[in-house]
């Protein structure tokens, strides 16, 4: 049997100087070196990029603060037209990850006053937006389990014997699925995005390599039609 690896050692160095000071004597500086254990979602969180965040937050400043408030605007309206604004600087620059962005916003919006917490938060309680992230769900499992590449040998199967076949079987299967799922997004992120995916995938087709018109970008354009 072979001896277990050694523990990688995550400790940080700090350099801290000590004085000492003797009677009689002159002060001497002594450097010690003191190893100090950080947790490791300290050590690996990468933080926000400095150059997009104060871009974003300086835009929502000088809108507030800078640019005179039209009349008709109250200044809560004002003060919300400024925070979506560094909203979506945010997400286009990408200084944090989307998700704590927007959740970043929000809470500013709500630390601020200016929207209510009920408010904030009514559209976590909307019925569609939880249908579409659990569709996303289910994408995620239909990549992981494999189940995307077995139905798209189905697909092959049936109506694989051409580009236009596999197409007419995707629109067959968006209007029998569309009564049961009425959410245009939740059908194609959650089913037929996974699908035509391996479909490209099995056909040699990626983006990747400049290969997306030989059959991917063909079927989402067909399949973006008929939803």
């Amino acid at each position: 049997m072979s001896n277990p690896s050694p523990e990688t050692n995550n400790a940080i160095e700090i350099t801290i100087p000590t004085t000492h000071t003797h009677t009689h004597t002159r002060t001497r500086t002594r450097t010690r070196r003191h190893s100090i254990r950080l947790p490791g979602v300290i050590r690996s969180f990468p933080g926000a990029k400095p150059i997009p965040l104060a871009i974003s937050v300086t835009i929502g400043l000088i809108v507030c603060f800078a640019i005179p408030r039209p009349r008709e605007v109250s200044k809560q309206a004002w003060h919300l037209f400024a925070i979506f604004l560094t909203t979506i600087t945010g997400l286009i620059s990408g200084p944090l990850p989307v998700g704590a962005w927007v959740f970043v916003c929000l809470t500013v919006c709500v630390v601020t006053k200016t929207v209510t917490f009920n408010n904030a938060f009514a559209a976590f309680t909307n019925e569609v937006i939880w249908l579409i992230v659990v569709s996303f769900f289910f994408s995620r499992g239909f990549v992981k389990t494999g189940l995307g590449d077995r139905l798209a040998m189905y697909f092959v199967r049936w109506f694989g014997k051409s580009t236009l076949g596999l197409a007419y079987g995707l629109a067959i299967s968006e209007a029998i699925i569309s009564p049961a799922m009425p959410s245009a997004t939740a059908r194609a992120g959650g089913i037929f995005l996974p699908i035509i995916h391996s479909l490209a995938a099995a056909g040699g087709s990626s983006p990747k390599d400049g290969s997306a018109r030989k059959l991917g970008a063909f079927l989402i354009q067909s399949q973006l039609q008929v939803s």
